[in-house]
Order: C-alpha cells, then sequence, then structure tokens
C-alpha cells in the first residue's frame, strides 16, 4: 500500500531548506577566522593540520557562505552584541 503526501517536495524545496538550516548553524568564530586566514596565507603550514581541522573549515566555511547567501551578518560580533 502507497500512502502519498498531500505536499509533494520539490528539490528546491529542499535545496532551500539546507540552506536555510546550514545557516542557522552559523555562528561567529575567532578560531576558525584564524584557521581561515592561514589556509589563505600560510596554505603550506594549514595542508600539515590534521583531518579535523580542515573538516571544521569546511563545515564552517559552508556555512558562512550559506548565511551570506540569505542576507545575514556574519561579521565579528562586538562588544555590545555579545
Amino acid at each position: 500500500m502507497i500512502t502519498r503526501s498531500s505536499f509533494n517536495y520539490s528539490n528546491e524545496d529542499r535545496e532551500t531548506k539546507r540552506l536555510r538550516l546550514r545557516a542557522d548553524a552559523f555562528q561567529h568564530s575567532a578560531a576558525m577566522e584564524r584557521l581561515a586566514e592561514m589556509k589563505r596565507d600560510r596554505p603550506e603550514q594549514y595542508d600539515q593540520m590534521g583531518a579535523v581541522a580542515h573538516l571544521s573549515l569546511g563545515h564552517y566555511e559552508a556555512a558562512k557562505a550559506a548565511a551570506v547567501q540569505l542576507g545575514r551578518n556574519v561579521s565579528a560580533p562586538t562588544d555590545r552584541e555579545v
């Protein structure tokens, strides 16, 4: 027996939800920003970092890009915002 949902998700709906969830997960991190700077400015040193650092930075950058795409503020919080 096949049960059909009254609402069929399209690929766009899934992509929009994925983008929103990824953007919701973004929290500014000074440590990740320093790691991104290292990747940009000192790639040989970054390449010697462990796999966890590479994965963490990848997730951080993806979440940050999603937040930017949705028009959210991704700058470092000021003292008043903390």
